[in-house]
C-alpha cells in the first residue's frame, strides 16, 4: 500500500477502505467518507499529522481504526444519520461534546450520539476504534426493545461509557469479535449468519449497556408474553433447522410480541431466554451435521459459522458442556 493512497478492500463481507500515512487534506477526505465530515488541525504546526486508517462497513455498522502520526485535533459537525462511539485501543484521547469533556481510554469509551464533537491527542502513540451505527437501524432496534415507536425522537447518550461493567464489557467483546472476524483472512460474507447475529448483538448490546434517554424505560420490568405466544415462538424455532437461525428480534416478530416480553415469557415458562433456546437448538443441528460430515471435507469452524456461532472457542466449550465431547471428536467419528 503506497503512502497516502486510499485502497478499497474488497473483503467478501463489505466495502473496506484503508489508507496509510495520508496527508491532512486527504485525511479529512477519507475520514469524512468513512465517518463524518470534520476539520483536522495539528497541535504542533511544525508537525502536520498524517492519518493511518482501516475500516469496514457492514450493514448498519462501520468499524474503523484511526491513528495520527502527530498531535491532532478533530472537530465534526452535527451528525444527522448515524450514532458514533470512539474507543481508544491504546493510548488516550481528550474529547468533548458540547460542554461535556472527558479523557477516553481503553477502559472508557466516548459516545457522541448525533452531536457535534471533537477529540484530540496523538502526541504519543494512540489508536482509536471508531464504531458508527446507522441512525435508522439503531432507532428501530430501540423501538423493538421498547415495544413502541419513538415517533422521530433521537437517543441522547451520556458521553462516557465505562467498559468495566458486565453489559458494557459484553458489548465491547461483541465489537472486538466482529472486528476480528471482518479483518480475518477468511472474512465474513454479506449473507453470513454469523455477521447477522453479530450486527444484531452489537445494536442491542449498545442500547442495554450505555446510559441514554430511554435506558430507564428499558430497565423497567415488562409483563411476560402469554404462554400461547411462547408456544408460537417455540413451534416456529422447532419447525425447521433453518428456523433456529433467526435473531431474537425476528423471533419476537414471529411470535407477535415485543422482545422483552418474549424474554420474560421464556424465563417464566422455560427458565431460559429466547437466545438460549435458539442457541441450544443450533447446537443440536450442528451436532447432527458434525455426525454426518467427513472430517476431510469440512472443518469444525465452517460448521460453527454455518449455525451462527461467531466465537469458535465458546462454541467448543458450549458443545462439550452440552454433549460431553468436543466438536472435533464428533466430526472424527
Amino acid at each position: 500500500m503506497r503512502a497516502g493512497n486510499v485502497v478499497s478492500e474488497d473483503s467478501a463481507s463489505s466495502p473496506g477502505i484503508a489508507v496509510r500515512s495520508a496527508p491532512m487534506e486527504e485525511a479529512m477526505s477519507v475520514g469524512g467518507l468513512v465517518f463524518h465530515r470534520h476539520t483536522l488541525t495539528p497541535l504542533d504546526r511544525t508537525r502536520p499529522p498524517r492519518l493511518t486508517l482501516r475500516s469496514f462497513t457492514s450493514g448498519p455498522l462501520t468499524l474503523g481504526t484511526i491513528q495520527y502520526s502527530a498531535g491532532a485535533r478533530v472537530v465534526t459537525g452535527s451528525l444527522a444519520h448515524s450514532y458514533q462511539i470512539n474507543i481508544p485501543l491504546e493510548g488516550v484521547v481528550r474529547t468533548a461534546r458540547g460542554d461535556q469533556r472527558m479523557v477516553a481510554t481503553p477502559r472508557q469509551a466516548a459516545v457522541y450520539g448525533l452531536h457535534q464533537h471533537e477529540f484530540e491527542g496523538f502526541e504519543v502513540a494512540a489508536r482509536v476504534l471508531g464504531v458508527k451505527f446507522d441512525r435508522t437501524a439503531l432507532e428501530r432496534r430501540l423501538e423493538d426493545l421498547l415495544g413502541r415507536q419513538i415517533h422521530g425522537g433521537s437517543i441522547e447518550f451520556d458521553l462516557p461509557l465505562a467498559l468495566g461493567g458486565r453489559r458494557p464489557r459484553e458489548w465491547f467483546t461483541i465489537i472486538q469479535l466482529l472486528a476480528q472476524r471482518l479483518w480475518s483472512q477468511e472474512g465474513l460474507t454479506a449473507q453470513s449468519l454469523v455477521l447477522a447475529h453479530l450486527q444484531d448483538a452489537a445494536m442491542t448490546g449498545l442500547l442495554l449497556a450505555a446510559r441514554h434517554s430511554y435506558r430507564a424505560e428499558l430497565d423497567d420490568p415488562v409483563g411476560p408474553a402469554t404462554p400461547r405466544a411462547v408456544r408460537r415462538a417455540i413451534a416456529y424455532v422447532d419447525s425447521t433447522p433453518e428456523a433456529s437461525l433467526v435473531t431474537v428480534p425476528e423471533l419476537a416478530a414471529h411470535a407477535g410480541v415485543g422482545i422483552r416480553a418474549l424474554q420474560a415469557g421464556f424465563r417464566q415458562a422455560l427458565e431460559t431466554t429466547p437466545l438460549g433456546y435458539l442457541q441450544d437448538r443450533r447446537l443440536t443441528h450442528a451436532r447432527r451435521e458434525l455426525e454426518a460430515q467427513d472430517a476431510a471435507s469440512v472443518t469444525v469452524a465452517q460448521i460453527a459459522d454455518r449455525w451462527g456461532f461467531a466465537h469458535h472457542g465458546r462454541f467448543s466449550r458450549d458443545y462439550r458442556s452440552r454433549f460431553g465431547e468436543s466438536p472435533s471428536q464428533t466430526l472424527r467419528r
